[in-house]
């Protein structure tokens, strides 16, 4: 399988109330938003702060190790926190940006999805080139 790209962004409270039911929408926006041209990036970044909330990164990167550290399958390397689980055939990179987070996964799933759900359900998960998204705390998996 090839490796899924996540971006995860933390939406302001107004637009979690607005989108929740229609998150379609909001990902047509934010694929907007990535695809932009050069010349529309002024707009397309006041637009991109108004609906998105900074990421605390210290903060997230803590909580990040602190649930992983003592785990086998997870290694730290500067600023990527790497989960390489064998049993699960999963490897799975997580960066945290000041404005989104960002994941590589070889699968649908990764597992640093269960920490950011457990932080709040302002965090919208894309993945562009599959038009895939979701809201972090909405996410089924199909066994």
């Amino acid at each position: 399988m090839e490796m899924r790209t996540f971006y995860i962004f933390r939406m302001k409270r107004e637009f979690v109330n607005l989108y929740r039911e229609s998150p379609n929408s909001l990902f047509h926006v934010l694929k907007h938003l990535y695809y932009m041209k050069r010349h529309e990036m002024d707009y397309g970044f006041n637009l991109f702060h108004q609906l998105t909330e900074r990421i605390e990164k210290e903060k997230l990167d803590r909580e990040i190790y602190i649930q992983f550290h003592q785990e086998m399958i997870y290694t730290k390397n500067h600023q990527e926190h790497i989960i390489n689980n064998l049993y699960k055939d999963e490897v799975s990179i997580l960066t945290i940006k000041n404005a989104y987070i960002f994941i590589t996964a070889n699968k649908n799933y990764s597992s640093f999805f269960g920490v950011i759900g457990n932080l709040g359900d302002e965090y919208f998960v894309c993945d562009f080139a599959n038009q895939d998204y979701f809201w972090i705390n909405e996410m089924k998996m199909l066994v």
